[in-house]
């Protein structure tokens, strides 16, 4: 958490609890909703309010804490840019996410920045489809 209090504080912020207590769910959990991680963090806090997660989380994405997923699922998913660069495949039936590291992946966007000039400062690639048990 100093790493994290430092680059806050440097910044002109402050680690509060609520902020620590989100971003321990995050170290975890990967690919959590603002409402999941509401549900876990308020027992602990009852007065923290959903709308204090979305700007902690907003906050948190723009500082370059955390990603922001979005799965087509009409919300936002959160994780740790910590965690290894991965990618992910989404089950249309069930909503499971799995994680894969691809060395193709990484070729493809080579590839593009090839042909097309397009320099790329990072990318994640999401495949949608069905899952092994559900296919």
């Amino acid at each position: 958490m100093s790493e994290l209090e430092h680059l806050l504080r440097s910044r002109g912020y402050r680690l509060t609890n609520q902020r620590r207590s989100i971003v321990r769910e995050l170290e975890v959990s990967r690919h959590l909703s603002a409402e999941e991680i509401y549900d876990r963090v308020k027992g602990g806090y009852p007065e923290l309010g959903l709308s204090t997660v979305y700007r902690t989380l907003d906050l948190l994405h723009e500082l370059g804490i955390v990603r922001k997923d979005d799965f087509g699922e009409g919300y936002s998913r959160y994780e740790l840019t910590t965690e290894r660069l991965h990618h992910h495949a989404r089950c249309r039936e069930c909503g499971k996410v799995i994680e894969f590291n691809e060395e193709l992946m990484e070729y493809l966007a080579l590839q593009v920045e090839r042909e097309t000039g397009f320099v790329t400062d990072w990318h994640e690639i999401t495949l949608h489809g069905r899952c092994n048990e559900c296919s």
